[in-house]
């Protein structure tokens, strides 16, 4: 009787042990399920961050070679520019503009900056005999035999160790780059050619290449149309690549984490191989892509892979982390069911850590800070929300200054409503963008970036915002700059350079013409007896005073107005919208300020006076020369007339 009350008590035990366990079992298998279901969300995350990376190495590695391809072209059009601002170019004048460019210095790859002229057939005798008499006595164009229309590389600096071995070469005669020549001569614009062993090329470290071809036509002929253009070509500047030279030390840093080969056209084909070795075997973890780019028109194809050390660049261990802590919680979690039969309570707690795990690998997948580019991310607001260390240590300011619109403030405020109009326009329509503007450094100074963007979208095709790559372009904008200045501008006064102010005159005749109602006046000016100056101070004091009479001439300008020195003491003006009598008045004004103005130099007072001649350049004059010539005459007028005056050439000029 004793007994019986105990059996129901241990049979109600041993359900609840079994129901203990059943529910201790399931536990378990429910949370190493979502253990792998975490594990495996993880991995998948891991690898579209690593083919995301892979992507973003990939972009940058051929923005490196566009942009230093597009530096190369900018050298181009300065060279260009040289010829277009000359009747004729002579050879050291080449070698002063080029010696300028350090090519060695700022273009690794380029093999040198040279110009082929086009050479007709009958006139080969005496193209020869004339370079030969110029101290190249065993000079001749090359290779040999008769061709209707010959061209020879002239000018080719650096003019030393494999470039002399171009001089005279005929490049027209090879098929090859005579495609890319007579594409650059019917199109005017910039084109490359295929591969081809550069004549530059010894016995050793051969290497492929490939030329690039600007076409050079008669400044006094058009060349609007193709039939012009081909009647007006003269010759091609050009420079020779080797691709090994080329492409060194694009990428970076990291450059060795990406195995590249380069092929020329849209095949691979190891005929067609300019860059890179074939892979040494399949890696099936490695990442690959073919990328096809245009270069000037001419077809490439980037084959790009990683390399083995590509993938230490990203942490992969996320999946084993939470591989590991899931099981681990896991077995706690079945014991704590076991133990307390809380199941809610402990599936909570999984939950919990579950999301916990999920905002961690969120966070890793954004945190590209590896990357040797400013990153940023933006919502579909438009307001940024997280930027890369390298962007915040070139601002040196703090992630929350940057959010949301914070990070307009570094931009120039200059270059604030084109950015605020670029981001607008992109955001709203969803599309790409690339724009290149102004972003201050951490110490004040503000710096040119190229900023590209693309939208991004979740795994519903819902538009999440923009994810941007800037990289710092500074030094090609100076360089710019710089081929600009030199092609344009006198080096000590900083007018006008004789050739590019008869350019601007040109332009500024042409406008004239097309308004018969317009007018605008030359004045020609010379410093009074300047050699005197040279010749008691001497040559630092005269270049001191042309300074400072440019300071001066400076000072009475308007913005439209036009400087140029023409020549040792002698400079023109043009002045745009102005008859003869207000001319007159801002010639006379101009001449009592220099006189009133001496130099102080040495604690001497070196005074100066300016002679200066008028024309009127209407829609009736000839062209700008003749305008130019008769305010020539009026300046001799006023030289013969004692100097230190101004003289104006009227319609009935009293005679010379």
């Amino acid at each position: 009787m004793l007994s019986m009350p105990h059996q129901p008590r241990s049979r109600q035990a041993t359900r609840g042990s079994a129901c203990a366990r059943r529910w201790t079992g399931l536990t378990l298998i429910l949370a190493l399920s979502i253990t792998y279901g975490l594990w495996s969300s993880a991995r998948n995350a891991v690898e579209r961050d690593r083919r995301a990376y892979f992507d973003l190495r990939v972009r940058d590695l051929r923005d490196d070679i566009e942009d230093r391809l597009e530096n190369y072209r900018q050298v181009l059009y300065g060279t260009r520019g040289l010829f277009a601002a000359s009747i004729a170019v002579e050879r050291a004048e080449f070698h002063a503009f080029v010696s300028a460019l350090a090519l060695e210095r700022r273009y690794p790859g380029v093999q040198g900056v040279g110009f082929s002229l086009i050479v007709p057939r009958e006139s080969k005798t005496r193209h020869v005999d004339q370079v030969r008499r110029q101290g190249f006595p065993d000079y001749d164009i090359y290779p040999a035999g008769e061709r209707a229309v010959y061209t020879s590389i002239l000018y080719l600096e650096p003019f030393a160790g494999r470039n002399l071995r171009a001089f005279g070469y005929d490049m027209y005669s090879e098929p090859v780059r005579n495609q890319a020549m007579t594409l650059a001569r019917d199109t005017d614009r910039i084109a490359v050619s295929g591969k081809v062993i550069l004549v530059q090329e010894t016995d050793e470290d051969v290497q492929a290449g490939f030329l690039m071809y600007l076409p050079v036509y008669r400044n006094d002929l058009s060349h609007d149309t193709l039939e012009q253009r081909r009647s007006a070509i003269v010759g091609w500047v050009y420079s020779p690549f080797r691709m090994n030279d080329l492409m060194r030390g694009i990428g970076g840093e990291q450059k060795a984490d990406l195995q590249l080969e380069i092929f020329d056209g849209e095949q691979e084909a190891e005929a067609s191989r300019l860059f890179g070795s074939p892979a040494n075997g399949t890696d099936e973890s490695s990442l690959r892509t073919t990328q096809h780019v245009l270069i000037s028109g001419h077809p490439w194809t980037l084959v790009i892979r990683t390399a083995p050390g590509f993938q230490s660049r990203l942490d992969a261990t996320i999946p084993l982390v939470i591989a590991g802590t899931g099981m681990a919680l896991s077995v706690i979690l079945a014991l704590l069911v076991g133990q307390f039969l809380s199941r809610g309570r402990a599936l909570a707690l999984a939950d919990l850590r579950a999301r916990e795990l999920q905002e961690s690998e969120a966070r890793f997948r954004l945190m590209a800070n590896s990357a040797p580019v400013f990153i940023w991310l933006a919502d579909a607001d438009k307001a940024a929300v997280w930027f890369n260390s390298m962007w915040l240590e070139f601002t040196g300011r703090t992630m929350a200054q940057e959010l949301e619109q914070g990070w307009i403030a570094n931009v120039h405020p200059d270059d604030l409503e084109l950015v605020r109009n670029c981001y607008e326009w992109n955001f709203n329509h969803r599309l790409p963008f690339s724009v290149e503007y102004r972003l201050r450094r951490h110490d004040g100074e503000y710096r040119w970036i190229s900023d590209r963007g693309v939208p991004r979208f979740d795994e519903t095709g819902h538009f999440a915002g923009f994810i941007g790559s800037c990289v710092d372009i500074n030094d090609r904008k100076l360089m710019e700059e710089e081929l600009l200045e030199l092609a344009t501008k006198d080096s000590l006064t900083g007018f006008l350079n004789r050739r590019y102010f008869l350019v601007r005159l040109q332009e500024e005749f042409a406008r004239v013409q097309r308004n018969p109602q317009l007018a605008a006046s030359v004045l020609m000016l010379d410093l009074d007896h300047f050699k005197r100056v040279n010749d008691t101070y001497g040559h630092a004091c005269g270049d001191a005073l042309l300074r400072h009479f440019a300071e001066i001439v400076r000072s009475q300008l308007r913005k439209v107005d036009l400087v140029g020195r023409m020549g040792g003491e002698e400079f023109a003006i043009v002045l745009p919208d102005t008859d003869l009598i207000k001319a007159g008045t801002f010639a006379e004004r101009l001449r009592l300020h220099v006189a009133e103005t001496p130099l102080q130099r040495d604690q001497q007072s070196i005074r100066m006076t300016v002679s200066i001649g008028i024309a009127l350049m209407d829609s009736g004059a000839t062209g700008p020369e003749s305008s130019l010539t008769l305010a020539d005459r009026a300046l001799y007028t006023a030289k013969q007339a004692g100097r230190n005056r101004v003289e104006k050439w009227e319609l009935s000029p009293k005679p010379l």
